[in-house]
This record gives structure tokens, sequence and C-alpha cells, in this order.
């Protein structure tokens, strides 16, 4: 430990050291980070496309939150915009991770997935931007301590109506269609505007009783993890829309292999990082907006108590 022993070191000087060493201490953030408000979580829908572009990401970190310590966190830049990325959205240090966004100052997230397609008009190869989801997770934590938010006394029970972000479901929108019809050889790829996605609990594909279920309820597409990521953003304050890549026909709608998914991959992959690192200075430019979800985080207090007058 620094021992501040030089005479002539006053009181105010060794008081504005020790300001300055816990400010860095208490938001390792502000040491590592590059300033970012914009992160990716990454996917199948990407894999390791954005990690194998050259130039774009930095040596990667993680940060000890109070929830313990976060999944690999890169630093990246695209079209003149810092961001972060986390690899997977499936990593075991999930709601870390969201913290040390959280904690980066993080304000928009891009996401997304491959997903089995539960509506026949959703075929493989096609993109969707979907707008909105049912969640059946029942191992993950639904909701955040409050002991990681910035004001502990608000109560983070937020609505999601609509589910995600409309300006930068607008964006992906017209960002996807621009890649896709820029390009003839993608003419076979189709771009769906919406989307219900179901997120499964995981570990296993579907049944296709399960499928079927999925139909009745409205259900379009079929995935496992971008249901966490849409709750978890809004209960932070972060606005998010993602990416949804049509991977298989979900089971019992469509005979399908395994064998159809590398080539699926490889193709779809770079499509999709292309329209993600173009999205960014159109998000960054919403900066200083009104969204649609600032007034759907936190509940009001819960009492009966009268207001107080004024």
């Amino acid at each position: 430990m620094t021992r501040y022993t030089h005479p002539r070191t006053s009181l105010v000087q060794f008081t504005a050291a020790i300001a300055l060493l816990m400010l860095f201490v208490g938001h390792p953030a502000h040491a590592q980070g590059n300033g970012a408000t914009i992160a990716i979580f990454g996917g199948t829908f990407i894999n390791d496309a954005l990690l194998l572009r050259e130039d774009v990401l930095g040596v990667p970190f993680t940060l000890d939150t109070r929830l313990g310590k976060s999944a690999p966190i890169y630093p990246g830049e695209a079209n003149g915009v810092p961001f972060y990325y986390v690899h997977m959205h499936g990593s075991s240090a999930l709601q870390a991770s969201w913290v040390a966004l959280y904690d980066l100052g993080v304000k928009e997230v891009l996401g997304g997935a491959t997903a089995g397609g539960i509506n026949p008009a959703m075929q493989p190869y096609d993109f969707v931007v979907p707008h909105d989801f049912i969640d059946l997770n029942i191992d993950r934590p639904l909701s955040f301590p409050r002991e990681i938010y910035r004001d502990p006394e608000n109560i983070p029970l937020p609505r999601v109506l609509p589910a995600m972000d409309t300006d930068m479901r607008a964006i992906l929108l017209a960002e996807t269609r621009a890649r896709l019809r820029g390009d003839r050889a993608l003419d076979d790829i189709s771009l769906h505007k919406a989307g219900v996605i179901v997120q499964a609990r995981g570990g296993r594909f579907e049944t296709a009783a399960e499928i079927r279920m999925f139909a009745q309820w409205g259900g379009d597409v079929v995935t496992m993890n971008v249901g966490t990521e849409i709750a978890y953003a809004r209960m932070l304050g972060m606005n998010y829309a993602c990416l949804i890549v049509i991977s298989n026909p979900a089971e019992g709608v469509a005979p399908w292999d395994f064998a159809e998914m590398p080539p699926l991959y490889r193709r779809i992959n770079p499509i999709s990082v292309d329209i993600l690192l173009a999205s960014l200075p159109k998000i960054m430019a919403l900066e200083g907006k009104q969204r649609v979800g600032d007034s759907l985080i936190f509940h009001p207090e819960m009492t009966s108590k009268p207001t107080e007058k004024k």
C-alpha cells in the first residue's frame, strides 16, 4: 500500500490522491474500458466471425462485479464508433457480464441468435428482426439484486411493451435490407420485419409437440438465449434489439440435418457481422434522443401514504 510521507504533502493533496485512487478501484471500467456506450452480445448468428475480423477488436478484459467476474469483454471500434463485444450470450457468467456492461456505462445493446423457424414462411438462411418474445426460462435468475443498481431505492420491475427498442429495430431492418438487397448472390435470402421469439429452456432441441404448442401461441422462431437478453437489457435501462437468422426448421415443421449447419454458418455469420457494424454509426446518432423504454423500467413506489404537500 502506498504511504504518503513527504513533508510537503498537504492534507488536501493527500485527500485528492486517495479520492482519485478510489475512483479507479471502485470503477475498473474507467481503467480498462474504451468509453463505448454500445455493446454487441454474440451468439451463433455470428459465432467467431467478429473475432476473425481484422483490426476491429482489441485485447479482452474482465471486470469484477457485485455478481462475480464477467466473461471476457473485447473493446472494439468500427466505422469510427467504439463498442464492446461479449462473445457468447450463453456464458456461465451471464448476469455478471450484463452488470459489467452496466458499470461500463453501456446504453445500447445489439444481440441475436440463430433459431428454428416455427413459421413456415421463415426458411433457413432468412433474417428476422423480431419485435416480441415469449420467455420459458426456468434456470437463469429472473432479475438483478437491488445492490447492483446506481440507485438501489428504485424498483426495477420493467414493462416490455414494446419488448425491444423501436429505433434500433428500424436501424437493423434498414441495414439488413441494404446488405441483402445490395448483393445479387443473396437474392435467395428473405428479410422478415417482425416476429415473435419463443425462448425455450435450452439444453436440447424442442419436441415436435412443443413446437406445435409454440405455433398456437403465436411464436415464429424458437431459440434459447435471446429472451433473457431482452429482459436483462430493459432491467438495466439499456436499449436493445436483435437479429435472428433461421438455421433450421423447428422440429416437426420440416426435415433437416445437422450437416446443413456448417455451410449455413460460414455464409450467414460474416453477413451478420457486416449488418451489426454498419448499424453502429446510426445507433450512436441516437444519443440524447428520448427512447421508448425510458419510462418502462422502474415501478412507482408501492405505498398508500398520502403525497407530501410542498
